[in-house]
């Protein structure tokens, strides 16, 4: 069974399994928020609630780190994870700030426009040659982000403006991982990217995990398995097809999210945000059947 279902899976073009890592990544990322929401009700502020999460991810990492005596993740190029560390500090915090001030289902569709982001990104940096498809569903996922933004006086509220910050560094994420994730190991981009979180949420906590009440405790094991499975997923994508086809997949965090906010914080989206949701799956759509696996 499993080596027809892995002859499928190369099979598919690889924009393709690209888009449907990242959309597991948002799976992960919309489990993460939720508990990130929850605990930060609790009294966590984003920058102990960001340090308590980079110690669970580093203490996961660390059995598998010391079995290999360090050999996963030795860097090639520590320069990248540097700047990679700069960017992913800044999108953390702000994508931590704008879940602790916007309703969950509306600060994902703010932290996702680093789709729209990443396909002028991809051009200019990348070289990439978009096929017309691709630029046309991120035009329709854009239409989908003003129907659900409806710019005005409210779309400029501090929230929404860091939200959008961290979205656009997240593009710039995804730029370094893609110039250098085919020669690291996945383990050691998710190691350093935590180790640059934990020491700068820890120099803002003065390195003081967060009390955390009894009853919330099963949830610091499922935010390191999130945390790390966007890690992961995201590095497989970029390894497997164009930044900027694959970051398409992330349109779909809107159908995980406004789920949890509904399920967990009794949070209703409106209906201009299905409407907006509804562009953004097709946005989805047609860079998967995008004609050709990758930009020639």
């Amino acid at each position: 069974m499993f080596p027809k279902l892995r002859t499928r899976w190369q099979a598919l073009a690889g924009n393709t399994r690209g888009v449907l890592f990242v959309m597991l990544a948002m799976f992960c990322w919309a489990i993460l928020d939720a508990c990130n929401k929850k605990l930060m009700a609790s009294g966590i502020v984003p920058k102990q609630m960001l340090f308590l999460q980079s110690t669970i991810v580093l203490l996961m990492a660390s059995p598998v780190i010391a079995w290999t005596r360090g050999r996963v993740i030795k860097t090639r190029n520590p320069r990248m994870h540097l700047l990679r560390a700069g960017f992913i500090v800044t999108s953390a915090a702000c994508a931590a700030w704008a879940v602790s001030h916007l309703p969950l289902a509306e600060a994902s569709a703010y932290l996702m426009t680093g789709s729209l982001f990443m396909l002028p990104l991809g051009v200019w940096l990348l070289g990439e040659q978009p096929h017309w498809l691709r630029w046309l569903g991120v035009a329709v996922g854009f239409a989908g982000v003003l129907a659900i933004v409806q710019p005005g006086s409210a779309a400029f509220q501090p929230a929404a403006l860091v939200a959008l910050f961290g979205a656009l560094m997240e593009a710039m994420l995804g730029v370094v991982l893609k110039k250098y994730s085919s020669h690291e190991h996945p383990m050691a981009v998710l190691t350093w990217s935590q180790t640059a979180c934990w020491l700068c949420f820890g120099v803002l906590s003065g390195f003081a995990l967060p009390s955390v009440p009894m009853d919330l405790w099963p949830l610091l094991p499922v935010v390191g398995l999130s945390a790390s499975g966007i890690y992961l997923s995201y590095f497989y994508a970029y390894r497997s097809g164009d930044a900027s086809a694959v970051e398409a997949g992330s349109f779909s965090l809107l159908l995980f999210s406004p789920t949890l906010g509904y399920v967990f914080f009794n949070e209703t989206p409106a209906a201009a945000f299905w409407t907006g949701a509804g562009l953004l799956v097709c946005g989805i759509a047609l860079v998967i059947i995008e004609p050709s696996g990758h930009a020639k």
